[in-house]
């Protein structure tokens, strides 16, 4: 495996890792909030930190399932073509244009960060700034972007990435 793969693999894994805690975190507040409310203590701001949570829940988690072939794919065209190939190569260009999409959501994030980051954002009710979110949400969706950029290479060069293995056959 190339020096640049393990190192995004890695990167992926602790992206993978943070949306985890994350997503555990929010597991938690819910417990707790309901808990609590069931013997008369409510936490205010628990819906605002609850927001705040599912961005590196949700943003962290897809470059890990991007890295391992993961995320839904159509293939009902391309799987009906007998050269690995040309498969690929179709896969690569989808994946690259794809790709595409995501750079303008990060190019939007960004814009929204810097924007949002001026005015001072504040979550209501907690007052928790939401400037290092968005960044965090930034950050892990140009992860998205290497990621799928690095795959559309590899799958032009004919090589195959982690779910090609795994592909199964409906058809019959």
């Amino acid at each position: 495996m190339p020096a640049f793969e393990v190192f995004l693999r890695r990167v992926c894994a602790l992206a993978a890792f943070i949306g985890v805690a994350a997503i555990i975190s929010l597991m938690l507040l819910t417990v707790v909030t309901v808990v609590f409310r069931a013997v008369g203590i409510a936490f205010p701001g628990t819906y605002s930190l609850a927001e705040l949570l599912l961005i590196p829940a949700v943003s962290f988690s897809l470059a890990y399932a991007a890295m391992q072939g993961e995320h839904t794919r159509v293939t009902l065209f391309v799987d009906r073509i007998r050269s690995d190939r040309i498969r690929r190569g179709l896969h690569g260009i989808m994946t690259f244009l794809g790709s595409l999409f995501w750079v303008g959501i990060a190019w939007a994030t960004i814009k929204e960060a810097l924007r949002r980051g001026a005015q001072g954002e504040m979550s209501p009710i907690i007052n928790v700034p939401v400037a290092p979110f968005r960044w965090a949400m930034a950050a892990a969706i140009i992860l998205l972007c290497v990621v799928l950029v690095f795959q559309a290479i590899r799958l032009l060069g004919g090589h195959p990435i982690e779910d090609d293995h795994q592909a199964q056959d409906y058809s019959k």
